[in-house]
């Protein structure tokens, strides 16, 4: 039987992405407009909705434990207080040499089981080797450079044995996994091969079977792939082509948010075959997920 998918949050984002959730219940909802320059939340017991917004374009968006976010801006990233003041963080520029202003952007990130930030980025242009993945200290202080010769740097998650991290460099039509011990990553080996017709894999997540969702762009659905296998075992289709991220929410952890966008700036977009394009939506696929990890700093 389908999976049933609902507008969770009709408001249209240019690019959707880096969903959490958040709360007592994991019902405040949260995600970023990577090129509205826009965090935007809703509550999912309540309804109620809201937003701020940047100066920059925000390539991840992820609550922290004290109240405020960390906000991977384009040339961040940086701390968001409670009350909207703005604390810089080290930068790309620090490891680098050049955060390549215009060039590189932020894309996405997830807190690790052990608090650390782990960070990608990627070229505006998609160049297939300009981005990065980095590791940001749960204290703030510290940015690590892990590897380049990045593509587009998205979705990841842990087992639930923190045994192992799930990677996806998008151009590289694959899912990776690595070992993981402490922070450090090693041993990257394939573990889903994505075929032609398949679309493009973005953003995911896993449940607490080791299971995971993954987001396509291009693909008008999210795929459940088996976390040891790599074994496709389920299918939500959306009403729309280019689908980026999703997250479980709800007190039950039972509920799949997921994000999509418009587009890119500039690219043609037809809205009447998609006039969803760019809303949240949820399902219930019947497996419960984990709860998101939160930024300590």
């Amino acid at each position: 039987m389908a999976i049933a998918v609902e507008v969770f949050d009709s408001r249209c984002n240019q690019l959707g992405e880096g969903p959490t959730a958040t709360g007592k219940n994991n019902n405040q909802v949260q995600w970023c407009d990577i090129y509205g320059k826009a965090v935007r939340s809703k509550d999912l017991l309540t309804g109620q909705s809201s937003e701020y917004l940047a100066d920059e374009h925000i390539g991840f968006q992820i609550p922290r434990s004290v109240g405020g976010d960390i906000l991977g801006t384009a040339n961040g990233p940086v701390l968001r207080d409670a009350d909207g003041v703005i604390r810089k963080l080290p930068t790309r520029a620090d490891v680098d040499g050049d955060n390549y202003a215009g060039v590189i952007r932020w894309n996405d990130a997830k807190v690790s089981p052990d608090g650390d930030l782990f960070l990608g980025s990627m070229a505006y242009e998609n160049q297939s080797d300009q981005g990065a993945l980095y590791r940001l200290s749960k204290d703030g202080k510290k940015l690590t450079k892990l590897f380049g010769s990045v593509g587009i740097s998205n979705g990841m998650d842990w087992s639930v044995d923190k045994s192992r991290m799930f990677y996806i460099d998008t151009l590289t039509l694959r899912v990776d996994q690595f070992d993981y011990l402490n922070g450090e990553i090693s041993n990257r080996r394939p573990l889903v091969q994505v075929t032609e017709g398949m679309g493009y894999p973005d953003g995911m997540c896993s449940d607490a079977n080791d299971n995971l969702w993954v987001a396509f762009w291009l693909g008008s659905c999210v795929r459940c792939f088996d976390g040891k296998t790599g074994k496709q075992l389920e299918e939500i289709k959306l009403p729309t082509q280019k689908i980026t991220s999703c997250v479980f929410a709800g007190e039950k952890l039972d509920q799949l948010i997921i994000t999509s966008a418009v587009g890119n700036p500039g690219e043609q977009v037809d809205l009447d075959a998609f006039p969803q394009a760019g809303m949240t939506f949820i399902a219930t696929p019947g497996v419960v997920g984990k709860k998101t990890n939160l930024f300590g700093a």
